[in-house]
């Protein structure tokens, strides 16, 4: 067992530290949770407890294997783009609409749960808490917002070694330390038409940080035997990015900086009203108002400058996560689910790095019972709530058109979108 344990954890490792993610936060953890809108924290009863409540882990009954991934095709649009720059000259092509080139994107899982030793119980899971990777056109003639940005990736894949200890028939408790590691891209190009040799030049930045660390705490307390009640925290990361700051063909340098991932607070229940019904309802809070802003600093100086900030002004969010779940037969599960996800980012840093809006998300789900196998499925629909309208607040947007005095340009757009989620897990009971 020692062993076996040894090498799913580095396997894990390398799992997770390879992968992509789908959004800033990520959309779900396993087939199952997700299929149930993420209102998870009371019910908890599989690996993925390693993340929804660690205090789940207690109603493990035999060692449990699970592994699978999700697909998110995501469709943004930008409709309108209308930028003039500070001199007041117009950025051709004006007016123009077009959509993201985002490939397809994986949020990958796996993990192992079992029981220890008298109310002992041990997991351990690879998943990526969060993510963003967004492509777009490179081509100025065609996306005039690549002086803002065409591509964004930002990721942290996680291991989570957890312990849980049931502390009466009714209250358990539990508690994971996440081993992270996270890396960071983005990549524009340089509106600069008063000096040729400058001007559409590809500024790229490419950081990573190799090791960091939270943790997560949790607690579940069955109220009834129909009727469960869970708590989960997980904490604030401190990052330390390191990597290089490139202007392609002119100059690279070393640069730095620090984008801490948000704790959360995460509060549900679970209501049995029979036997094959059930009920959950979750409430996240993010603390995204960390994130006010980040400075890259350059070991010596870059067109002139020794560092860049880059302001965010990012703010709290409260989700509201609803599932249902029905069961069918022996060997089939339905399940349902919906969360509203408002958006942390305010009009006055919109961007095109990170192009975000108030969000539903619509899921359905099966779970297919073979015995000691069980195969989860899930669906998800992610839209807009509405067309976002940028008009020319955003200092994100406007400072990527300086004119020669370097008076801001200013931009006027909207944006709005969609995602397809796909996702599946196998789990096996031994």
């Amino acid at each position: 067992m020692r062993r076996f344990l040894t090498l799913l954890s580095l396997s894990l490792l390398v799992f997770s530290s390879e992968t992509k993610a789908g959004n800033v936060d990520t959309f779900g953890i396993g087939a199952k949770a997700t299929a149930l809108g993420g209102a998870f924290s009371a019910y908890a009863d599989g690996p993925s407890a390693v993340y929804y409540n660690p205090a789940g882990l207690t109603q493990i009954d035999k060692p449990t294997f699970s592994v699978g991934f999700e697909i998110l095709n995501p469709d943004i649009k930008i409709h309108n783009y209308r930028a003039v720059d500070g001199d007041g000259n117009r950025v051709e092509p004006y007016n123009v609409s077009f959509s993201d080139t985002s490939s397809n994107l994986v949020v990958p899982f796996a993990g192992f749960a079992t029981h220890l030793w008298q109310n002992l119980y041990f997991g351990i899971a690879a998943y990526v808490p969060y993510g963003l990777h967004v492509k777009w056109s490179d081509d100025p003639s065609k996306n005039p917002a690549v002086y803002n940005g065409f591509e964004s990736y930002y990721v942290r894949g996680v291991v989570t070694p957890t312990l849980a200890v049931k502390l009466t028939d009714k209250l358990s408790a539990g508690f994971g330390i996440s081993f992270g590691r996270s890396d960071a891209d983005t990549q524009r190009r340089i509106y600069a038409p008063s000096i040729p040799a400058l001007n559409g030049r590809v500024i790229e930045g490419n950081l990573h940080d190799d090791f960091n660390v939270s943790f997560n705490v949790g607690f579940l307390y069955r109220v009834y035997d129909n009727l469960s009640l869970g708590i989960t925290y997980r904490s604030r990361t401190k990052t330390d990015f390191k990597g290089t700051v490139e202007v392609k063909d002119i100059d690279k340098v070393g640069a730095s900086t620090s984008i801490d991932h948000p704790d959360q607070l995460q509060l549900g229940l679970k209501y049995r009203p029979n036997k094959r019904l059930t009920l959950t309802a979750d409430v996240v809070w993010t603390n995204w108002s960390i994130i006010n802003g980040y400075t890259v600093k350059f070991d010596r100086p870059l067109l002139g400058k020794t560092e860049e900030y880059f302001p965010r002004d990012w703010k709290d969010t409260r989700q509201l996560r609803l599932g249902i779940e029905y069961k069918w037969s022996d060997f089939l599960t339905l399940r349902g689910g919906y969360f509203y996800d408002p958006s942390p980012i305010p009009d006055h840093t919109f961007d095109m790095l990170w192009p975000d809006a108030d969000k539903e998300t619509y899921s359905v789900g099966a779970g297919l019972h073979f015995g000691r196998l069980t195969v989860d499925t899930v669906v998800q629909y992610v839209v807009a709530e509405y067309r976002r309208e940028i008009g020319g607040e955003s200092v994100n947007l406007n400072d990527s058109y300086p004119g020669v005095t370097g008076n801001p340009g200013r931009v006027e757009t909207s944006a709005d979108g969609h995602l397809w989620g796909y996702g599946i897990t196998v789990s096996y009971r031994f």
